[in-house]
């Protein structure tokens, strides 16, 4: 039997060698394995605060309380004096007028104007203070003749008064406040007076997008958990069940816009031969929201399902209850985060959809929200007011840091219904 030949020294130092090569390469791999994931983290992070940056700097200025409970478009009131009014001097007393700093009044009318900024930050001029006995309050609409008060969300754009020795005089409310009252203070009847509505805002933009999100849910969560809890409690792992998972999967990467197609040949002419109505609505809206998030709600409580240990859902098994009973006991008390992160996940994507609800809601933005007319949601007037001559970065801006903040705080909310649930049932 022939003996092995002992390693010599020379072998010894190449395989050491090797052996330390292999170490720097390692090295090296993982040093610059861990520092391109660095350095792409670090990019990615500031690429999202400087986006968070602009849409904050550019877009807080313009969230007011006028922005967000004004309509987008404009109402213009023309008020004048009623029949043959004349300004008697010294016939009115404005003692009940409380005086301010920064408000200028005119002494032969009590009323006060003080300047203000109207929803695109430019300087308009409100009427923000009238005696109980101030002849403004006999102004009335010059189409009808109707009496109207003058709310605190329109400012004046000019005024057009009869003087003593019936000469017409009209001040631009661009000339100032000073101007203004010193013109009106020399009228004996107000002949014109046009106000304006501050326009510009999303009231309506707003409850559509809230009533889109509310029907959208009603639509699609309860087929969305009914479907995953076939795929992860009843279904077995056979053909169709693959078959079925492979479509779900594929639908979840169709682009919106094709749903946005369905929605405008299906589900509007279906909704409009129920309603009576043209157009996609709120419920065209939501039925074809519906078709896009059930991919991920169907997934993602699927995916909750799963991790629910078979024991648990033997024991109920074992100890008389049905499978009914072991769904609503046990399945669904058990999946609630994923069921909260499915429901998360669909606002979110109801929030920030836009291509599909241009063909299934509208993008026409009206003076009141209705369910059976088209209006558009956040993400629509976003597209809406960009879409023009002069795009509103601005406005957009406000609006994203609505959409943001309402996903933030929802998500933050979902979070501490889970905690708050899940300590109750461990009790």
């Amino acid at each position: 039997m022939k003996k092995r030949n002992p390693i010599n020294n020379e072998n010894k130092i190449n395989f050491s060698q090797v052996i330390e090569k292999n170490i720097k390469n390692r090295r090296f791999r993982d040093l610059f394995t861990n520092g391109s994931t660095a350095f792409f983290s670090i990019l990615c992070v500031l690429v999202l605060a400087l986006v968070v940056g602009y849409v904050l700097i550019n877009g807080a200025s313009y969230l007011t309380p006028g922005f967000i409970t004004t309509n987008y478009s404009q109402t213009s009131v023309s008020l004048r004096n009623e029949g043959d009014f004349i300004y008697q001097e010294g016939s009115y007393d404005f003692s009940d007028l409380e005086r301010f700093e920064d408000v200028t009044y005119s002494e032969n009318w009590g009323v006060g104007f003080k300047y203000g900024k109207d929803n695109n930050q430019n300087d308009v001029i409100y009427l923000v203070q009238m005696s109980e006995n101030s002849p403004f309050h006999d102004l009335v609409r010059r189409n009808d003749g109707t009496h109207f008060e003058i709310p605190d969300n329109m400012y004046i754009v000019y005024l057009t008064v009869q003087t003593e020795d019936g000469a017409y005089i009209t001040t631009m409310a661009e000339d100032g406040i000073d101007e203004l009252v010193a013109t009106l203070d020399q009228a004996v009847s107000i002949y014109d007076s046009n106000f304006l509505t501050l326009g510009g805002g999303i009231a309506t933009s707003l409850i559509t997008t809230c009533l889109l999100i509310l029907f959208t849910l009603i639509f699609s969560l309860p087929l969305g958990i009914g479907g995953a809890i076939y795929l992860g409690y009843y279904a077995k792992d056979n053909k169709i069940t693959r078959i079925i998972r492979a479509l779900v999967d594929m639908s979840s990467g169709i682009p919106s816009i094709i749903f946005g197609l369905v929605g405008a040949t299906i589900f509007i002419p279906i909704i409009g031969s129920i309603s009576g109505t043209t157009g996609g609505n709120v419920f065209t809206g939501a039925l074809t929201m519906t078709l896009i998030l059930l991919p991920t709600i169907v997934k993602t409580v699927e995916e909750s399902i799963k991790t629910i240990p078979k024991s648990m859902i033997s024991a109920s098994l074992a100890l008389g209850a049905s499978h009914t009973e072991t769904i609503f006991k046990i399945v669904l008390p058990n999946s609630l985060d994923g069921i909260l992160n499915a429901a998360i996940l669909g606002i979110g994507r109801t929030i920030g959809e836009s291509a599909a609800l241009v063909f299934a809601l509208g993008t026409f933005i009206t003076a009141a929200p209705s369910l059976t007319s088209g209006n558009t949601t956040l993400a629509v007037h976003i597209w809406y007011i960009l879409s023009g001559e002069h795009p509103a970065y601005e406005q957009a801006c406000a609006i994203s840091i609505i959409i943001f903040c309402v996903v933030v705080v929802l998500s933050i909310a979902s979070k501490l219904i889970a905690y708050f649930y899940r300590k109750k049932r461990n009790r």
